[in-house]
């Protein structure tokens, strides 16, 4: 099997090398937990590590608060971009309802592979999915369509973060609790409380054919290595 590295130190060893390739992951966790880090850093290293291009798709979300990450951790976004080497879109979920599902299906896709194919791109990040599933409000629906993109990208061999968003006090790993069941794996960000703070955490919930502790990391982010995870679980 091949393995596409994440570049997030620690990670990548706990998987055997890094997410099968190609596969789905998705990314949960409440807000604050470092899911913006953790997508950026995969899609960033991927070019700059790897010579492998990326398209990220923002949904509620804008190039310029990726800049502002970037600039933090002296990434250089804008270069890549001159270079064609990774490419940013937006979607607003407004426009989402103008669509019949059918139709919706067919506009994500012909923008994703006529990316993919203009720019080789081997990594794609969805930031986030969660006003998609909302916007379409129907588990159904959504995990069709959620099982449709991740088929075709697969198909074009890529590999594919989808984040998602859940509360602090959920009881569940996503929202609506279909999208662990419909993808290849799952990192699970949160907060564990710590004696004078809450401390970040990583845990790798599922992984397909890929042996993994299940247990959980502490994430230490620094503006010279982005985020890492700590040499021992908790």
């Amino acid at each position: 099997m091949n393995r596409v590295k994440t570049g997030i130190y620690g990670l990548d060893n706990l998987l055997e090398g890094g997410f099968p390739n190609p596969s789905s992951i998705l990314l949960t966790g409440p807000a604050g937990a470092g899911k913006s880090i953790f997508s950026l850093q995969y899609f960033y290293n991927g070019v700059k590590l790897y010579n492998e291009p990326g398209f990220m798709v923002g949904i509620e979300s804008y190039e310029n608060d990726y800049q502002w990450y970037a600039e933090r951790f002296n990434w250089d976004l804008t270069d890549l971009q001159k270079k064609n080497k990774l490419i940013f879109s937006s979607y607003d979920p407004i426009e989402f309802s103008k669509f019949e599902l059918r139709t919706l299906h067919s506009e994500i896709i012909l923008q994703l592979n006529k990316v993919i194919d203009q720019i080789g791109a081997k990594r794609i990040v969805f930031d986030s999915i969660t006003p998609l599933a909302q916007a379409i409000n129907d588990k159904s629906k959504f995990r069709t369509l959620l099982y449709y993109i991740s088929r075709s990208l697969k198909k074009k061999g890529c590999t594919t973060l989808f984040v998602t968003e859940r509360a602090h006090d959920s009881p569940g790993l996503t929202e609506y609790g279909i999208e662990p069941f419909v993808l290849d794996g799952v990192v699970d960000l949160s907060f564990t409380p710590g004696k004078d703070s809450l401390n970040q955490t990583l845990m790798v919930r599922k992984m397909v054919a890929t042996q993994f502790p299940m247990a959980k990391y502490l994430i230490d982010i620094s503006e010279k290595k982005g985020m890492q995870l700590a040499t021992a679980g908790i």
